[in-house]
C-alpha cells in the first residue's frame, strides 16, 4: 500500500483565517464625512470661480461679458455705464476718469458679448461696431459747429455720392484736408455731421468720425467704419438714447 509523506507545514492543512478587521470608530465617520463634504464643496466653488472669470473676461483681450453697470465720473458728470462696453480694463473701475472708452455693437447698441466676437474682431470696411470717447468738453464747438465755421468754407466745386439723407461734400487742397469727405443731413437745422477719412495705402478701412456735445459739459466723439455710413440715421438715434442710458442727454 502507498503512503504518502506528511505535510511538514501542517498550518497548510487548515483554513485560513482572515486577518481581524478594526471597527471604525463613530467619530472616525463623522470626521470622514466632513472632509468628504469640504472637499466637494471646495471643488464646486473652483469650478464656478473658474467659469466666472472664462465668462466674465474673454481669453485673448481681456474684454469682459459681463453687463452689470459700472459708476463712474467724467468730471462732474454721473455715469453709469454696462461693464462690457469699455474697450480697455484700467477704465472699467469705479471713480474718477479723465475720459473712458467704448465699443458697442450696432444695431443693438449693445457691449461685448461672445456671440458678437467676431463682429468685435472683425477688420473689414463694414464691421457693425461704434466706437464712443466720452470726456470733458475742451472745444467750444462740435461737428455741427465745424459744419458751419469750417467745412463748409472749404469744399470743392460740387456734391460727391452720398447715403440716402446725407450731402456728400470732398475737402479741398487748401483745407489740409485733402481728398477727406465730410456729409452732413440734408434740411436740418441741426446737421448729424461726420467727417470720413480718405482712403490710402495702410489698407485699413476708411473711418467716419462725429463729435456731440453731451450734459453741461462732456463731449463724445463717435467712430465708426465708412462702410457703416448708410446707418447714419441708426447711429444717431442710438447713440443718444445709449447716452440717455448712461445718464445724461445729448
Amino acid at each position: 500500500m502507498t503512503q504518502y509523506a506528511a505535510y511538514s507545514d501542517e498550518s497548510l492543512l487548515r483554513p485560513a483565517r482572515r486577518p481581524t478587521r478594526r471597527r471604525t470608530s463613530a467619530t472616525a465617520w463623522f470626521l470622514r464625512a466632513v472632509l468628504t463634504t469640504f472637499l466637494l464643496a471646495g471643488g464646486v466653488m473652483l469650478v464656478n470661480v473658474l467659469i466666472n472669470l472664462s465668462g466674465n473676461l474673454d481669453s485673448h483681450d481681456g474684454r469682459s461679458t459681463d453687463p452689470a453697470p459700472i459708476a463712474l465720473f467724467i468730471g462732474q458728470q454721473r455715469l453709469l455705464i454696462p461693464a462690457n462696453m469699455f474697450r480697455f480694463a484700467d477704465q472699467r473701475n469705479v471713480g474718477p476718469h479723465d475720459r473712458i472708452d467704448l465699443a458697442v455693437h450696432f444695431p443693438e447698441m449693445a457691449g461685448y458679448t461672445r456671440a458678437f466676437r467676431k463682429d468685435f474682431l472683425d477688420l473689414g470696411a463694414d464691421a457693425p461696431i461704434v466706437y464712443l470717447t466720452i470726456r470733458t468738453r475742451d472745444t467750444p464747438t462740435d461737428s455741427v459747429g465745424r459744419l458751419i465755421n469750417v467745412y463748409q468754407h472749404f469744399f470743392e466745386e460740387g456734391t460727391i455720392p452720398a447715403p440716402q439723407g446725407l450731402v456728400g461734400h470732398r475737402m479741398s487742397e487748401d483745407s489740409g484736408l485733402s481728398g477727406e469727405e465730410v456729409f452732413f443731413e440734408a434740411g436740418s437745422t441741426t446737421p448729424f455731421t461726420t467727417h470720413c477719412t480718405a482712403p490710402d495705402d495702410s489698407q485699413y478701412p476708411a473711418s467716419c468720425l462725429t463729435e456731440i456735445h453731451a450734459g453741461s459739459d462732456l463731449s463724445v466723439q463717435i467712430r465708426f467704419r465708412k462702410g457703416m455710413l448708410a446707418n447714419w440715421d441708426g447711429i444717431k438715434s442710438g447713440v443718444r438714447v445709449l447716452l440717455l442710458s448712461f445718464g445724461v442727454t445729448a
